[in-house]
């Protein structure tokens, strides 16, 4: 292998790095390719043409390379270990939420106690308006309720029952809003979901908050309430 050869191997190794692993391989591989350019600049030394002696500025930017490959690593380290701690504090985080009251923008609806609230927001009015609940599952509607056909947020407030009357046991139902513009199209109106954090995941790779049996991750959360 040439120097150069050599010295981009190693700088390789160090854009490859993104976990403690990598960082100490990347280290010794950076370690044992140094080794080797060094045996290779003395040799070159040894046995250049005199009359055509080899460009010191070559083998000063190489070394350069070398320190500025090194700092990489390092610094690809340091950042590792800002993300471990940070992920590291998550679980309490998401303890935190426990028996809070939170807001989502999500379809999915948490039947919690009987009764479950959401909103549905609307830049312009609409000709026509409904609220479909259905089965998560299934997706069997279950409900339709009537939305105003304003322009603005609405609240929906859901019994938990369906379109016969029979109370629906708590769990995960999804809600569709269904709604055409004046001019007969249809439009996407914007669904905020509400739900009681009543406890919390931490088998998966981060902590879901779970409302019922609707998990949600802590990004989701757009704001809290007591």
């Amino acid at each position: 292998m040439s120097i150069s050869g050599i010295a981009n191997s190693a700088a390789n190794a160090a854009n490859g790095s993104s976990s403690g692993t990598k960082e100490k391989s990347a280290l010794g591989d950076l370690s044992d390719n140094y080794e080797t350019f060094l045996t290779l600049l003395t040799s070159q030394l040894q046995n250049q043409d005199p009359l055509q002696p080899t460009d010191t500025a070559e083998f000063t930017k190489q070394l350069v390379q070398y320190s500025q490959v090194e700092q990489s690593i390092k610094t690809n380290d340091k950042l590792d270990g800002v993300i471990s701690a940070i992920n590291n504090g998550q679980p309490n985080q998401a303890l935190g939420y426990m028996g809070r009251t939170v807001e989502i923008q999500s379809n999915g609806i948490s039947l919690q106690d009987g009764k479950a609230h959401l909103t549905v927001s609307t830049d312009s009015p609409a000709s026509s308006a409904v609220f479909e609940i259905t089965d998560a599952k299934t997706g069997k509607v279950l409900r339709t309720i009537e939305l105003s056909k304003f322009a603005g947020t609405q609240d929906v407030n859901w019994d938990g029952k369906d379109s016969s009357g029979k109370q629906l046991e708590d769990g995960t139902y999804k809600g569709v809003a269904k709604v055409k513009g004046i001019d007969g199209k249809d439009m996407s109106p914007q669904v905020m979901s509400f739900g009681r954090v009543t406890g919390v995941d931490l088998t998966a790779g981060e902590p879901y908050l779970m409302l019922g049996t609707l998990p949600i991750t802590m990004n989701n959360v757009l704001s809290i309430k007591q």
